[in-house]
């Protein structure tokens, strides 16, 4: 055999030898890997503490089968809640009803099966987190500035969530209790939107809107859009701003557009449905509350000549306003409901009373039929009160009733347990207080002084 033939049968030789220990290591993984099983980590916040609506993300060492994953899963205390996959290897668990306050929870999978090849989870897994207590934001005002700021329900010291260079106009804040969304005037006498953590700091612009006012800002549900009320400027200081109407920012995507494409259709005041899909509004033109169904697209218009906001059930089929009615030169106040499902509305309040009860004040519990209702007990008295209600049976109790007060800006926690108003004296000092009410107590707490309370969970 001449050297060239020994060569090639080393190199055939050596060629195999290659093949057959890379065959050998593969080997050796799969087996080594099916020993070990799928691994998996929770994506959780480096001090482990979450809001209540704030989801919890599992990652597996490589692609599984959902409904596999899903049967493992578990959560305790037990809570309600629906499983997104960016991937599949991705599953993000998002609670459909709000996480307990100051409470410990356990996340864990069961070991088992997880892919359609055999491949398994060896060992049971689990995860402790904890959940926070809410916080109250709230706006202080002084000549041309003005600050957010944020206290807890002690009532303790306050802590600044924005410096004094800004002259906000309002605000609001998102569900899962990250961050602050407020409008504030800028150089050109517009109204700009600005985002704020909840850990204070320095505040990112969101929407430069130049001369154009941007305001009234409401977050969805979902804390990825923001819906606000955009007045065009006009062409010269001397003319009024243009008419209000509803746009919508997607805060991942900065997609910016208006929510009716018919510039005729006019809007103030945006507010949510529950769950998001439904966006309702007040044109003061035609004194009528226009709801936007976002899924379908199905457009619903009320009548109404008051605007005021509308509160929502929280399963999100019906919702509560108040109007008025001119009876023989008399205006009297009625409260009414919206049955979104079968287009229906009726009177809850107001087709029987003797005087006006000036109803205002409306805030539906998240959780039940529970109904805070602001009036006017006597008919010569501007004097107002809060009553807690069932809307339907008319059972209820009186919360607060202080002579010569007044109250607006009510909002339930995400528990319905309890609720923060706006409160005032109607003579002297215009002095507002952010007050705390819940059951069991005798006369609201006062938290602070400031103005449009609200909750950050």
């Amino acid at each position: 055999m001449n050297s060239e033939n020994r060569f090639s049968l080393d190199l055939d030789g050596a060629a195999g030898l290659v093949t057959g220990s890379l065959l050998l290591a593969i080997t050796l993984v799969i087996f080594i890997g099916t020993q070990i099983g799928i691994r998996v980590t929770a994506q959780l916040p480096a001090n482990n503490t979450l809001g209540p609506y704030e989801a919890v993300t599992l990652v597996f060492s490589e692609p599984v089968d959902e409904s596999l994953a899903i049967e493992k899963f578990f959560i305790q205390p037990d809570i309600k809640g629906k499983f997104e996959w960016a991937d599949a290897k991705t599953m993000r668990f998002v609670p459909l009803e709000p996480f307990e306050p100051d409470t410990q929870y356990t996340l864990a999978l069961s070991p088992g099966v997880l892919t359609g090849t055999g491949q398994s989870l060896k060992k049971p897994q689990n995860w402790k987190f904890q959940t926070r207590s809410p916080q109250v934001v709230y706006l202080v005002a002084e000549q041309q500035k003005s600050r957010l700021w944020m206290v807890d329900t002690t009532g303790g010291s306050s802590t600044p969530l924005t410096d004094d260079t800004f002259q906000i106009f309002d605000f609001d804040t998102s569900r899962n209790g990250e961050f602050v969304v407020f409008a504030a005037f800028n150089e050109q006498n517009g109204i700009d939107l600005w985002r704020v953590q909840r850990t204070g700091g320095t505040a990112t612009l969101l929407l430069q809107c130049g001369p154009d006012r941007c305001s009234v800002p409401a977050i969805s549900p979902g804390d990825r859009m923001v819906a606000y009320v955009r007045e065009a400027a006009a062409p010269t200081n001397q003319l009024a701003y243009g008419s209000p109407r509803i746009w919508v920012l997607n805060l991942e995507t900065r997609q910016n557009a208006p929510l009716y494409e018919d510039k005729q259709i006019i809007g103030y005041g945006p507010t949510w449905s529950p769950d998001g899909s439904r966006l309702s509004s007040y044109d003061g033109i035609k004194d009528e509350i226009r709801l936007l169904d976002l899924i379908t697209g199905n457009q619903l218009t009320i009548p109404s000549q008051l605007g005021s906001p509308v509160t929502w059930s929280g399963d999100g089929e019906t919702f509560i306003y108040t109007d008025i009615d001119s009876i023989e030169a008399n205006i009297h106040t009625r409260v009414l409901e919206a049955k979104i499902s079968i287009n229906e509305i009726s009177t809850l309040f107001g087709d029987n009373d003797q005087w006006d009860y000036a109803y205002n004040v409306l805030a539906w519990s998240p959780v039940e039929n529970k109904l805070l209702l602001g009036l006017r007990p006597a008919a010569n008295d501007p004097s107002m009160a809060l009553w807690l209600m069932d809307p339907y049976n008319r059972d209820g109790q009186v919360i607060v009733e202080q002579p010569g007060y007044s109250y607006n800006n009510p909002y339930w926690d995400p528990w319905g347990k309890a609720l923060l108003f706006q409160q005032f004296k109607l003579k002297g000092v215009y002095k507002p207080e952010i007050a705390l009410w819940m059951p069991g107590f005798n006369q609201p707490q006062v938290l602070a002084e400031g103005l449009m309370p609200h909750w950050l969970p």
